[in-house]
């Protein structure tokens, strides 16, 4: 955990203002550029910090602040509160539920979560929220081991070898998970 989530667990999820209210008017003082997601066109946040080119809504879900979101991985503001494929609700796990500390539990529970490319960005898929779900730990594992990301071709002597390997899987993967599109 960086050092801005226990900032952020001092402060509340408010931080420091980065600019001020004129109280007359009511405007900033400074003009505030849009959210650099090309799907936000909220305002960039008003707080200092990691995701200050953010709006304050998605500035929030940074895993630096606690929540599941990565600056380098666009995709991960697309996480969902459970699993798409078996509906697992990590905030529901008994030992999760120990946890008292809001902040603390909700980082728990969203690390047992996954954002998955339904299509690879391998193959091609993109980062939309039409093309990722929310997978926990086990579907995850599964989906990945049955899709054959989980083989190293290291392992193998030639590519043809790996293909076999990979040919082997697909059937496994389409009767778990239907046909890729």
């Amino acid at each position: 955990m960086s050092r801005h989530f226990f900032e952020r667990l001092e402060q509340g999820y408010a931080g420091e203002k980065d600019f001020e209210i004129h109280l007359v008017t009511g405007t900033y003082n400074k003009k505030r550029k849009k959210c650099a997601l090309s799907f936000c066109n909220e305002p960039e946040t008003k707080y200092k910090g990691t995701g200050r080119s953010l709006c304050e809504h998605h500035q929030g879900l940074l895993r630096e602040y606690g929540g599941p979101a990565r600056m380098d991985r666009p995709w991960t503001f697309n996480k969902k509160k459970t699993c798409d494929i078996c509906g697992h609700d990590p905030w529901q796990h008994p030992k999760v539920k120990l946890i008292e500390n809001e902040l603390i539990r909700d980082r728990v529970a969203w690390g047992m979560l996954f954002v998955d490319h339904i299509e690879t960005q391998r193959d091609g898929g993109s980062h939309c929220d039409q093309n990722t779900q929310t997978l926990c730990l086990d579907c995850n594992m599964i989906k990945s081991t049955l899709a054959g990301d989980m083989v190293p071709k290291k392992l193998y002597k030639d590519e043809q070898e790996y293909n076999k390997v990979q040919k082997r899987l697909k059937p496994h993967y389409l009767k778990v998970f239907g046909p890729s599109e």
